[in-house]
């Protein structure tokens, strides 16, 4: 399984639990990067966001095609559903869930931070919209994490949707 969503979602403290409840391995490729590379934002300086890019389309494609090898939950960076590739690799696996919150919720979470694209909230904006309908077309459920339920109630939900889609 594939956890996708936009920056502040969620994705890698529900996947780890989700992983756990499953008895599953977890992978998240944004830490996988960094143990590689380093840090996120000092690859945007050092390098740009196209190298990141690149870098990104590795990690992940190398999480699905062990993904689809064996059970795991994956969490992917938010902007890797930008890749055909990935969104093709996605397209692959059994489920794909697409961790959301109204975008003024995941900007509150992601800015003041070290993410190199949670910095201007209009451009926040833009890129939300942008990826919306990517997140959408790669989806198999999209579950709603606003802060109104706990990680367990949103962990619940994924399992649900998981054992109802098996």
């Amino acid at each position: 399984m594939a956890i996708v969503g936009f920056m502040g979602a969620g994705k890698s403290a529900v996947g780890s639990r989700l992983a756990r409840r499953l008895a599953v391995p977890f992978i998240d490729t944004d830490a996988r990067l960094v143990a590689e590379h380093g840090a996120i934002q000092e690859i945007f300086a050092r390098s740009g966001e196209a190298h990141f890019r690149r870098l990104e389309h590795d990690a992940v494609l190398a999480a699905l095609a062990e993904a689809l090898r064996e059970p795991r939950v994956v969490s992917l960076g938010g902007g890797a559903v930008t890749d055909g590739d990935v969104r093709e690799a996605l397209q692959r696996l059994a489920h794909v869930a697409w961790l959301d919150a109204p975008v003024a919720t995941l900007y509150a979470r992601a800015r003041g931070g070290q993410r190199p694209l949670a910095r201007d909230e209009a451009r926040f904006q833009e890129l939300y919209d942008e990826r919306r309908p990517l997140y959408e077309s790669v989806a198999t459920v999209r579950v709603v994490n606003d802060g109104t339920r706990t990680l367990a109630q949103i962990v619940d939900e994924l399992q649900a949707a998981l054992e109802a889609e098996a």
